[in-house]
């Protein structure tokens, strides 16, 4: 699956500390490691470094982040192992 927006958007807002800026990964790839949840997100394992990148990343798998199902394109999940 590919990363289309992030939070709705193409482009990180002004002011935007560098390490908050996702919208690095627009375009990325990545696999869902999980079924959306209950506020329609998705578990999200980029192809790419998310901290090589300079972003935070606060789950326990390496490259994951909670992303709205709606600003992925070809979702797939698979099981976690």
């Amino acid at each position: 699956m590919i990363l289309h927006s992030f939070n709705g958007s193409t482009s990180a807002p002004s002011g935007c500390k560098p390490e908050d800026n996702y919208w690095l990964l627009v375009g990325q790839s990545g696999t869902a490691l999980e079924p959306t949840n209950e506020r329609s997100r998705v578990l999200v394992k980029f192809d790419v470094s998310v901290v090589g990148l300079g972003l935070h990343c606060h789950n326990p798998v390496e490259n994951t982040l909670l992303i709205l199902e709606g600003d992925l394109r070809d979702v797939e999940w698979k099981q976690h192992s």
